[in-house]
């Protein structure tokens, strides 16, 4: 990209995806009009810190490139609408934290994935070594839900909130979490015993966690209530 780039001081939306940039002149925050920029499926490994300059920025692609950090000064662009950084070996989101109107995020790593088209929670804009299992029992996200699991692991999450097995039917099983007021900071959720239901996708291995009533005793009928009152035998392929 060339440096005199900058001198384009109105431009509004640049799109450069799919090219074989490996870095982005030092002065591109000025372009300081810019509400859209597309730099996705390139071979940038580090961004300039100029990018948080962008303060009118409202959608920006980072998607496939070879980021392992944000700069901190991402932090300014408190327009920032849309951002998508899938693709990127990203551990970190913790420059989003404070991004007043964020609400869209789409993130994949090739571990995590998660889209998100509502408000972010900001707990999630972290180090993903900081996530906690308890958040997977008031997440109402299926994405994110998933997210948990695969970054925190199944094993960890029934060892830290004391799950125990209730029942199992095929790929399904069944746990009871009790004692929840013992978990800090988890907020909008009672205290009864929370039964969820783990289940184990048949092709792609990977788990999800639903919560279910908890007078539920059955993986069975646990399975058959998710899919309301349809028993899995129905399906011509089980998911």
């Amino acid at each position: 990209m060339p440096n005199n780039i900058a001198k384009l001081s109105k431009l509004t939306k640049l799109k450069v995806g799919g090219n074989r940039l490996s870095s982005l002149p030092e002065d591109i925050g000025s372009l300081s009009n810019l509400i859209e920029l597309d730099l996705s499926s390139n071979q940038l490994n580090s961004l300039s810190a100029g990018l948080g300059n962008l303060v009118n920025l409202i959608k920006l692609d980072l998607s496939f490139n070879g980021l392992t950090s944000l700069p901190a000064s991402c932090c300014n662009l408190t327009n920032l609408v849309e951002i998508n950084v899938a693709g990127n070996p990203l551990v970190d989101l913790s420059v989003l934290q404070n991004l007043p109107k964020l609400k869209r995020v789409n993130f994949f790593n090739g571990v995590i994935s998660f889209k998100v088209w509502s408000d972010l929670p900001r707990r999630y804009c972290t180090k993903f070594s900081e996530w906690k299992p308890e958040w997977l029992l008031n997440e109402d996200n299926a994405e994110i839900r998933r997210a948990l699991v695969e970054q925190i692991g199944y094993e960890r999450i029934c060892k830290e909130l004391n799950a125990i097995t209730i029942d199992t039917w095929r790929e399904y099983t069944l746990l009871k979490i009790d004692g929840l007021e013992r978990i800090e900071n988890l907020e909008n959720i009672d205290t009864e015993p929370m039964v969820l239901l783990k289940m184990t996708c048949p092709s792609t291995a990977h788990i999800h966690i639903l919560r279910v009533p908890p007078e539920m005793v059955s993986a069975e009928a646990a399975i058959v209530w998710v899919n309301h009152g349809i028993h899995p035998d129905r399906f011509s392929i089980q998911t």
